[in-house]
């Protein structure tokens, strides 16, 4: 087990190190050097860049063993929204070439709450609160994923995104 917490303390340094050089885009420095890591998978790769894309939101998500906890080598990982707080964490939807899914840290790690096959999704929309508002997936025969959302730009780029997945459109590059 110290080694596990050597290398903990290690990237945690590595960490501070690039915040310090980098600022504001510290996050997606950090994002790049891990996508690019010899033995990173597709999914590992696809969901740094992703995640990067929402850099500028106010939270810190324990997410470094979520690829490998929750997402199959070899998917890609289009899009990924923040939802509001939830407990002392931050739930998450990603949104991949054969799935999206409704997921949240745990104390056991990451966890699937919901997910539904990427060929059932219908679309998606973004719902108005009081405060805050919610990120509901519609899917074909079966239940719509739902996550509430505080942050409104980056949702509404991923209900973009799932509607034009869901009317036939080409996946993003």
């Amino acid at each position: 087990m110290g080694k596990g917490i050597d290398r903990l303390r290690d990237a945690a340094a590595l960490q501070e190190q690039i915040r310090a050089r980098h600022g504001e885009d510290a996050d997606a420095e950090m994002a790049e050097a891990v996508a690019g890591r010899p033995g990173a998978s597709r999914a590992e790769a696809t969901y740094r860049r992703a995640m990067s894309r929402n850099q500028g939101l106010r939270f810190r998500a324990s997410d470094l063993t979520l690829p490998e906890q929750v997402l199959r080598p070899e998917e890609t990982v289009y899009e990924v929204a923040v939802g509001a707080q939830r407990s002392d964490t931050f739930p998450l939807l990603i949104v991949t070439d054969q799935r999206v899914l409704h997921v949240m840290d745990r104390l056991r790690g990451w966890t699937v709450l919901e997910e539904a096959p990427a060929a059932s999704i219908t679309g998606a929309e973004r719902e108005e609160r009081l405060l805050s508002g919610r990120l509901r997936v519609h899917v074909r025969d079966g239940r719509d994923l739902t996550m509430k959302v505080a942050e409104q730009q980056r949702s509404q780029e991923v209900v973009e995104l799932l509607q034009h997945l869901a009317a036939g459109g080409a996946p993003p590059l």
